[in-house]
């Protein structure tokens, strides 16, 4: 009885390991696009590593021009202005005035 009890227990234990079950299983390959892969743009995003596809900017040693875009704004203006031109222009524009129609007939009358 106990050599039957063995038995069984051994061949239960050897169809455990049979050469079918050790062969790795031929799983249909899944190709995933997003977070989890650092192969696109959103996987660097989320891995926080950058890479051939997502490079950094290049660093420069120049300083910044404070006056880049006044004077690329003054430049497309016809005729093109300085910048010089451009802060006066827009300080005026700041300081402007608005009067009504009632209160420049009031001012340009004299009684």
């Amino acid at each position: 009885m106990a050599r039957l009890l063995l038995l069984s227990l051994v061949v239960a234990f050897a169809g455990a390991f049979a050469p079918s079950t050790l062969a790795p299983r031929a799983a249909a390959l899944t190709v995933v696009d997003g977070r989890g892969d650092k192969r696109t743009k959103r996987g660097k995003v989320y891995a926080g590593s950058n890479g051939v596809s997502r490079s950094k900017p290049k660093k420069s040693d120049d300083p910044v021009d404070p006056y880049f875009s006044i004077r690329e704004w003054g430049k497309a203006q016809d005729p093109p202005m300085s910048v010089e031109e451009v802060v006066a222009s827009k300080v005026a524009d700041l300081n402007k005035v608005a009067m009504t129609q009632e209160e420049l007939i009031d001012a340009l009358t004299p009684f």
